[in-house]
This record gives structure tokens, sequence and C-alpha cells, in this order.
């Protein structure tokens, strides 16, 4: 390969996995290394004093936001064999919040045709969010907490999707596996 093209061949590989890398949603969690994860089988909704209603916008309502979470989080602990409890007593307690985080932009760039020079064009913004979910023992203290943030999707399929996602992200990791162990 002649040497002119080397140097814009490894540029352009280097910048490709550079946003790749940028666009990966964040995945966290943390749990109380004290607490027992040994024997759960129910779990019922917490319920927060400070729980505030999601915020919509002009697709989706809060009320979308708040049914998909509860149906994902409930749809997930089921698979991993919790039984909702219907008299609110229970083994763990759920709850969740939600924040939009805000605009993340990115700037348009490439080529026409092979023989044109590289372009920027504008501007592409896109909405960012995360969820946190909360896990509480019988006497409702705080024993695990994960948090995902990502670009939320434009549509309510979409952003049905991502909160699915986000969900079966973030429960994958409760119980802690070193918890269990």
């Amino acid at each position: 390969m002649p040497r002119t093209f080397r140097f814009p061949l490894v540029a352009a590989a280097a910048l490709a996995a550079t946003l790749a890398c940028a666009g990966k949603p964040t995945v966290n969690f943390a749990y109380d290394h004290a607490a027992s994860f040994q024997g759960l089988k129910t779990y019922a909704w917490f319920d927060d004093p400070n729980f505030q209603m999601p915020g919509g916008n002009s697709i989706v309502d809060g009320q979308f936001v708040d049914k998909r979470v509860r149906a994902a989080v409930e749809k997930e602990l089921g698979k991993q064999g919790y039984a909702k409890s219907e008299s609110g007593e229970a083994d763990i307690y759920v709850s969740y919040s939600t924040n939009p985080a805000g605009v993340v932009s990115q700037d348009k760039f490439g080529r026409y045709a092979w023989w044109s020079p590289t372009y920027v064009g504008g501007t592409k913004y896109r909405k960012e969010g995360s969820l946190v979910l909360d896990i509480r023992d019988k006497s409702h203290k705080l024993v695990w907490r994960g948090f995902k943030q990502a670009i939320l999707g434009t549509n309510p399929e979409a952003l049905g999707r991502d909160i699915d996602d986000a969900v079966d992200d973030l429960l994958s990791k409760f119980p802690p596996k070193e918890a269990t162990s």
C-alpha cells in the first residue's frame, strides 16, 4: 500500500473506534456488602414519599414511562423467579426514578463520493436520559442501586424498547453475583 494512503486509513480507523465508544450507554450498580441477598422470593413496589412521576414530552407522557418501567421490572423479576406480593409484605421493595439528563450533540460528517472531500454538515441533537432502580430490604433500607444512562428513542416504540433494555441491563446485575456466591 502506498505510504500516502496509510496515514488517512489509520486516522480514519482511530476516529471510527473513538466514535463507536462515545455513544455506549453507562451501566453502574452498587450494593450494601453487609446485606443478605439469599432466599429472596417476593417483591413489592416501594411507596416512596419522594416519588415523582416521570416527565413526559411532546410524544409520550409520564404515565406511559411509569407503566412501561413497572411492566419491564415486573417481567424481569418474574423471569428471575421473584413473585409479586399482593399483600404489600415482601422480601424486597422496588422503586425507580428517571431523569432526562440532557442533550447530546453529534456533528454529521462524511463524504458524498470517494472523490469528494470530507464535509461537516450540521449538528444532530439527541436526548439522553437515565433510569435508576432501587432495591430495599424488608426494613425498607436501600441495599442495591442500579443506574443506566443512554440516548433515548424519539418515538413511543423506541422509547419503550429503551426502557425495556435499561431494565434488563440493570436487573441482570441483581442480585449481585459476589453477594450470592
